[in-house]
């Protein structure tokens, strides 16, 4: 009796009247707009990298739902702060918004507790400011309606759509919201920290396309400090400029203030441990030469090494080093808010 199925099989064409028609298809494939949405459905789940997932999600919804600009944010909920992904400019062009961090604003907090506690999928705001992100900079065009769309896994809010007329001041279409919303439906099963794409990345659950990867960069500064930043870029498949521009709004500091400060923990670390002098311990922690290292001590702590750690009493110094900074912070000031 073991693995033998306890369910009664039916047999349909006994049941079956003789000679009864057989089924035929009644009623053609979706058409319009829902044809549309089920499509752009389609294409998401063909895509199996997160950064990929979001930005064709702003397209699919400006060229399949009928949306005018739209872009994606993540929630970092650690620091209450939205992280960009992908956007459009004022011309309904899609630019990088990587770099953009703001701290999350009252119409977001309104639109996420809607969501989550009446049920209500997105929430139009009148009287908004129109922001545009582009080529580094933040500004206001103009003001008008945003409507936030959620975007949530099985059990928390993972992030927002955001969509707006421009400058056109064309009227919200509860329709194409409701298909935007259905859409963020889908990005929420996607991104789903447990079951979703996110489940399946490394690294921090909230942890956006910039940060995913400013932390790699930071890893592999921890494993070779020497590394410069366009050997990191290159090994990222970016470019040095745009890993320098994100490395500083996630982390609040440069690239090479980064480094340099954490070749001199590495260098003091060294020196603690005994059985070595400045020059090899300053190799050792990633300095390209003594004389570059020297330059950077000096600049940093307005001393040569040997003053920094043998002053004037004999007694040496306590590493006091990055007392302006934690290196292992995930984020830091230099926020560029947008709303």
């Amino acid at each position: 009796m073991e693995g033998r199925a306890t369910g009664r099989r039916a047999n349909w064409p006994r049941v079956s009247q003789a000679g009864a028609p057989a089924p035929k298809v009644m009623a053609r494939a979706a058409r319009g707009g829902m044809a549309s949405l089920l499509s752009a459905l389609d294409e998401l789940r063909a895509l199996d990298d997160t950064d990929q997932v979001l930005r064709r999600a702003i397209e699919l919804a400006r060229d399949r739902i009928g949306l005018k600009r739209v872009g994606v944010f993540l929630l970092d909920p650690a620091r209450n702060v939205m992280l960009g992904t992908w956007g459009m400019d004022l011309s309904c062009t899609v630019v990088d918004e990587h770099q953009v961090i703001y701290d999350l604003c009252g119409s977001d907090e309104e639109a996420l507790r809607r969501s989550a506690d009446e049920r209500i999928h997105f929430t139009v705001f009148e009287n908004c400011p129109i922001i545009e992100h582009h080529r580094g900079e933040t500004r206001i065009a103009g003001r008008g309606w945003v409507a936030k769309t959620p975007i949530r896994s099985s059990d928390a809010a993972i992030g927002m759509m955001f969509n707006d007329a421009g400058l056109t001041g064309a009227p919200v279409d509860e329709a194409k919201q409701a298909q935007a919303a259905i859409l963020c439906m889908m990005l929420g099963s996607m991104l789903d920290p447990v079951r979703g794409l996110a489940g399946r990345r490394a690294g921090p659950l909230f942890e956006s396309p910039s940060q995913s990867l400013v932390s790699s960069a930071v890893e592999m500064l921890n494993k070779e400090p020497g590394m410069g930043g366009r050997e990191i870029a290159a090994a990222l498949n970016i470019s040095e400029s745009r890993l320098g521009r994100m490395f500083k709004a996630v982390k609040g500091v440069s690239l090479v203030d980064y480094r340099n400060r954490l070749r001199l923990e590495r260098f003091v670390a060294l020196l603690d441990r005994g059985g070595t002098n400045l020059l090899d311990a300053a190799l050792e922690a990633g300095f390209g030469s003594y004389s570059h290292f020297h330059r950077v001590f000096r600049a940093r702590l307005h001393a040569t090494p040997r003053e920094y750690l043998r002053p004037s009493n004999g007694e040496r110094s306590a590493p006091r080093l990055l007392e302006t900074i934690e290196l292992g912070r995930p984020g830091g000031r230099g926020r560029r808010s947008s709303d």
